[in-house]
């Protein structure tokens, strides 16, 4: 049986992380018939994706009630984000993407943008939060070569990859670069392989926060490690 203390090792979290997003790939493999069918929008790939960060949101949102620090809220909100954003859900409840400006200027109903003006302003005070309080750290954390700050701008680095290659033929074209057919599908299966990879890794920095700021861990190792009073009673 693996012990909590063995589970706090950072290469077994990633690896068990990893085993839980293939196992989920390999049960949605099952029927399918095409590899069109495995990359497509909501597909396998994409759904594995969302599993993987709704799994990180509840590992922040439990360690955030569990240990009432409330101002960490903003992480919740922004990797939920990022599921949501996996599950088109930022365009499927109105008439256009609530980030597009279509959505304020145009004809839509009042509702849609009432709900779409509120969607922003959490995100917009969640990202400035985050930039206020966790910026300054990440980047102490990458100078200091942690492990967590690293991982977390790999991720952020294949995320940027990832949208950039989204489309890629439709955003060339304006600029008059026409792009193959198997070019534009391989960047866009690249899409999905890379943003699959990122929320892996974006979890795996979640484990990371959670367990370093989990301060019933050392107390429970010092315990165990230091000998009991009958035992040094019965040593003398």
């Amino acid at each position: 049986m693996i012990s909590f203390d063995r589970l706090r090792d950072p290469a077994l979290l990633f690896a068990l992380s990893c085993a839980l997003a293939l196992g989920w790939l390999l049960i949605a493999l099952v029927p399918m018939e095409s590899m069109d069918q495995v990359f497509a929008e909501s597909g396998p790939i994409e759904g594995a994706s969302v599993r993987v960060l709704i799994v990180a949101v509840a590992a922040l949102g439990v360690d955030v009630v569990r240990r009432r620090a409330w101002g960490r809220w903003h992480l919740v909100a922004l990797v939920a984000a990022a599921a949501f954003r996996e599950l088109d859900w930022d365009k499927a409840f109105t008439d256009r993407g609530v980030l597009s400006l279509g959505l304020y200027s145009g004809n839509a109903p009042i509702i849609q943008k009432v709900g779409g003006a509120v969607v922003l302003v959490v995100l917009i005070w969640a990202g400035m939060r985050l930039l206020r309080r966790d910026l300054r750290p990440w980047l102490a954390g990458l100078r200091a070569s942690s492990a967590w700050a690293w991982l977390m701008l790999t991720g952020l680095t294949l995320y940027g990859v990832a949208k950039t290659l989204d489309g890629l033929g439709r955003k060339l074209a304006p600029w008059g670069i026409e792009i193959s057919d198997w070019a534009n599908r391989t960047a866009g299966r690249g899409e999905e392989a890379m943003e699959l990879f990122a929320a892996i890794i974006i979890l795996q920095v979640v484990w990371i926060s959670v367990l370093a700021l989990n301060p019933r861990a050392p107390a429970r190792a010092e315990k165990r490690a230091a000998p009991s009073r009958a035992t040094l009673s019965h040593q003398s």
